[in-house]
């Protein structure tokens, strides 16, 4: 369903908490756990830690889909429907908390923690100014 997504293997817990308001629906999604992806430097699986809280709304009308207006956080569910399928939404939410740079940390050394053979063969093509 989601072929081209970073992430390679999670565990997370996801915690929904749906508030029904007089015309529109307000949910709160709580994302804990760790995620597994590539490390930026050496392409290794790199383990992180992700913990996010975001909110929807939900508003009724003619249409499905996002609201035509800029606001992402509202969707429109049609008069009618019974069903909101949140897949879509924890898949997002999950990789929006990704950080920009992902890479291995230091040891108490301060040695990379990169696969050593991959970053020896970075040094060899590294263009050095003269």
């Amino acid at each position: 369903m989601y072929e081209m997504s970073e992430i390679s293997d999670a565990s997370i817990d996801a915690q929904l908490t749906l508030w029904k308001r007089a015309d529109f629906l307000e949910l709160e999604f709580v994302l804990n756990g760790w995620v597994e992806v590539p490390c930026d430097r050496c392409l290794d699986p790199l383990k992180l830690d992700i913990a996010s809280q975001s909110k929807m709304f939900v508003s009724f009308g003619n249409h499905s889909g996002e609201d035509d207006s800029d606001d992402t956080d509202v969707i429109v569910l049609p008069y009618g429907e019974e069903r909101l399928n949140i897949a879509q939404y924890l898949y997002e939410y999950s990789h929006l908390n990704l950080p920009i740079r992902r890479v291995h940390a230091d040891d108490e050394n301060g040695k990379s923690m990169c696969n050593a053979e991959m970053i020896s063969k970075l040094e060899e093509f590294l263009v050095k100014n003269q």
